[in-house]
């Protein structure tokens, strides 16, 4: 029995072979994944990983897509997409019990839907909930870190295990939980709370958000910023607003946004990354360094 054959029997909805990853990053750039797979549950999921495990396959979990470039080569081995069958919601006394396919914008209107207030930042936050923990994502001052009570996991050994928030610890744009396995499910400490203000607040972080972000596809910010100035602020005072390489530009609408325009390559984003650092550095002599993850092959 060949890898096909032995991964289509452990999955309902089986696998896809050399699938585009274009299809599904934000970038809609990414040449294909050997393997990809929609596990339809967690024990789906621990199959897959004792599976990568006995053939010696990669194993690349990927969310929403977003925050990521996938380069034109594509992606050796398996890719799991933790998608619908782990998004889902529950409420917990003042706790909420959340997939980490979960989408940060449900997941901070269903918190208010359930009278709880502590998410409105997360609101139109792209990604799903697994991802946003790993690299504890935030907006208008909020992180989802210091909402966390207990993330649990597939171990590398396939074996489900829950690390508990002093187990944790949450800085800028990162985390402990890189290598401590899958993240499946979060807990979140919430707190009751004025939910009509709170949808107020939502309001207008969405209001913002379209305001200063552009429509084009893009990746979210590209750079982590500075302790003392944001990135954007930084690559749009060296004049790379509208720099483009290919069909990838520096957004006029954000400085820290890079766009497909239409026909960008992969190749294009990672060039067109580099030249703004390299101007960045020579103008001022500081390293930006990519808050979006670079993943795959060059072709």
């Amino acid at each position: 029995m060949n890898i096909d054959q032995e991964l289509g029997q452990k999955l309902k909805a089986g696998v896809k072979k050399n699938e585009p990853m274009s299809r599904h990053t934000s970038w809609q750039v990414g040449g294909p994944a050997d393997y990809f797979l929609c596990p339809a549950d967690l024990s789906e999921l621990v199959e897959i990983v004792r599976f990568s495990d006995k053939h010696d396959l990669p194993l690349y979990i990927l969310g929403n897509g977003t925050n990521l470039l996938v380069l034109d080569g594509g992606i050796r081995g398996l890719v799991v997409n933790i998608g619908p069958a782990f998004s889902y919601v529950t409420r917990e006394g003042n706790r909420l019990a959340a997939g980490a396919g979960t989408p940060m914008t449900y997941l901070a209107r269903s918190a208010v839907e359930q009278g709880l207030i502590g998410l409105e930042f997360a609101v139109g936050i792209p990604g799903s909930l697994g991802g946003a923990v790993i690299m504890n994502a935030g907006s208008f001052g909020g992180y989802i870190g210091e909402r966390v009570s207990s993330v649990k996991l597939i171990s590398p050994v396939a074996e489900v295990i829950t690390v508990e928030k002093n187990e944790l610890s949450f800085s800028y744009r990162t985390s402990n939980l890189p290598g401590k396995g899958i993240v499946v499910e979060v807990v979140l400490d919430l707190k009751e709370g004025d939910c009509a203000e709170s949808l107020k607040l939502m309001g207008y972080f969405l209001s913002e958000r379209k305001r200063r972000h552009p429509e084009l596809p893009s990746a979210g910010s590209v750079f982590r910023n500075m302790p003392d100035q944001p990135a954007g602020k930084i690559i749009e005072e060296i004049g790379c607003k509208g720099m483009r390489i290919g069909g990838a530009k520096v957004s006029c609408k954000h400085a820290n946004f890079i766009v497909n325009t239409g026909h960008a390559t992969a190749a294009d984003i990672l060039s067109l990354i580099e030249a703004v650092r390299q101007k960045v550095r020579a103008e001022y002599q500081l390293e930006l360094q990519p808050e979006v993850r670079i993943v795959g092959e060059e072709s």
